[in-house]
């Protein structure tokens, strides 16, 4: 399917004049029709034209209200300008150089550079402003996203308006044509928001603003997205009566715990893999056997989606291996990271350093990174499928695998242990070293293992190794056998 006038907004512009009186947004305290939401966007587009913005821009916005979001995002690609959104990550990267900065009152600005403040004139009733409509360049830079990227250091990337609108074809199935009505935890600046947003409103449905899930019932929201984090901050233990229909959770695996309490508040959960760089590629649906245990089926798209070996062979059914996803809309690497989108675009395929294995029912199950892998004298272990191993054994609360740091060290990798309370220690740990041998093939001695109250972790929790590190030097330079 041709994306109408090679441009994205006027594409959103003329499923808006097919299905003006249908409601596009449901925001905080008024709902905007598509014919609403359309003539925002040329009047957005307008100003910002008249400001200079042009194909040659880069427009950075900080807001939170949902209509600026989308408004500004469409105005710029009508106008045929980049989009970003500004904040310390951009500040921070300095890889990227904005035209024009835009935020919305509720927002703080810069002392650094002017914002123009996007006012209740701005997004209030129609003035009959109009853009000037010019060609623009389908397949150039327009959407610039945040990404941590394969090793962790944050980067950017930037999407076309093709790109963005194949993105959107492929999500289709997501929102059945004026049948959905979205609603989410992301904020409404966040990548996961615009790669929904987006397919959402070239099918027609419906979007809404704010996190009351009350209100998403009454009007009756069918579809929920968010992070594992994020889903279980907002509902806890509460089960929902009536069930919504459908909850879509990505960022990180969902555990199992977690998808049979939400099983009784939706009545379909998925556990998606996808990224940035590749969109959605694959999902896990989530149902519960007989028993109540949880059960995984896999769910595959239009993503090829492989597990491969060293030797980039695709592993069979419970062989662990590296992650690697095709399609016809991956970005085109890394902007000013040329040594990282190398890395990480290779022959076609995007490698988001995912350490994976297929389960027995095509579901596949995210072990963990493939940058944690540790090179001892030329023999490679994988600290995260160390700790993963770990975290099976009964009594272990939580783990971290890491490269002993003390020099000419006759134990080459440790690993920190957090046992439960009232944990038989001895028999857990006898039962890992048994483990590790049998399904690792790493032979450890109990000096690889110690106990610690709590693991040092990075703010957004992930393990802090070069910390655990730092803590097995402190305790040798203090006169400790940590060896």
């Amino acid at each position: 399917m041709t994306m109408p006038h090679n441009n994205l907004a006027r594409a959103f512009g003329a499923v808006a004049e097919a299905n003006a009186s249908l409601p596009a947004l449901i925001a905080q305290d008024e709902v905007l029709s598509y014919a609403d939401l359309w003539r925002l966007v040329r009047r957005i587009a307008a100003r910002m034209q008249a400001d200079g913005v042009g194909a040659q821009s880069l427009v950075a916005v900080n807001t939170q209200d949902m209509r600026a979001s989308l408004g500004t995002v469409l105005a710029t690609a009508l106008l045929g300008a980049g989009f970003v959104v500004a904040g310390q990550l951009l500040a921070h990267a300095k890889v990227l150089k904005p035209t024009h900065f835009y935020r919305t009152p509720e927002m703080s600005g810069s002392t650094r550079v002017p914002f123009r403040v996007i006012d209740a004139d701005w997004l209030g009733a129609d003035d009959g402003a109009e853009p000037t409509f010019v060609a623009t360049d389908p397949d150039a830079n327009w959407l610039y996203l945040h990404t941590s990227g394969t090793t962790g250091t944050p980067k950017y990337l930037a999407l076309s308006q093709r790109v963005v609108w194949k993105r959107s074809l492929a999500s289709a199935a997501d929102f059945p044509f004026r049948k959905t009505t979205y609603a989410g935890f992301f904020t409404s600046t966040s990548r996961p928001f615009y790669a929904r947003a987006m397919a959402a409103l070239l099918q027609a449905c419906t979007l809404v603003e704010g996190m009351d899930l009350a209100r998403w019932q009454s009007v009756g929201v069918n579809f929920v997205c968010g992070s594992p984090t994020q889903v279980l901050e907002a509902l806890g233990e509460m089960v929902i009566d009536p069930p919504f229909d459908r909850l879509e959770v990505s960022g990180a695996p969902l555990p199992d715990g977690s998808a049979a309490l939400y099983l009784r508040s939706f009545r379909r959960v998925l556990d998606v893999y996808g990224a940035s760089e590749t969109s959605k590629s694959f999902a896990n649906e989530m149902s519960l056997d007989p028993d109540g245990g949880v059960l995984r089926t896999g769910v595959s798209f239009d993503s090829e989606v492989e597990i491969i070996d060293a030797l980039g062979r695709p592993c069979p059914p419970g062989v662990a291996g590296t992650v690697r996803v095709r399609n016809a809309y991956l970005a085109r690497g890394y902007v000013a990271a040329p040594e990282a989108s190398a890395q990480a675009f290779r022959d076609g395929w995007f490698h988001p350093g995912d350490i994976a294995r297929w389960g027995p029912r095509s579901d596949l199950i995210i072990l963990g990174r493939d940058d944690s892998t540790l090179n001892i004298g030329g023999y490679k272990i994988s600290a995260d499928l160390v700790e993963f191993l770990a975290r099976s054994v009964p009594g272990v609360a939580d783990a971290v695998c890491f490269q002993n740091p003390v020099p000419g060290a006759t134990q080459p990798v440790v690993c920190f242990l957090v046992f439960a309370p009232g944990a038989d220690r001895d028999t857990a740990t006898e039962e890992l070293l048994r483990l590790a041998a049998v399904k690792l093939g790493h032979v450890f001695a109990r000096k690889n293992l110690r106990a610690i109250d709590n693991i040092p972790s990075h703010p957004d929790g992930r393990h802090d190794r070069k910390a655990c590190q730092a803590l097995v030097m402190s305790y040798a330079h203090s006169g400790g056998e940590f060896q």
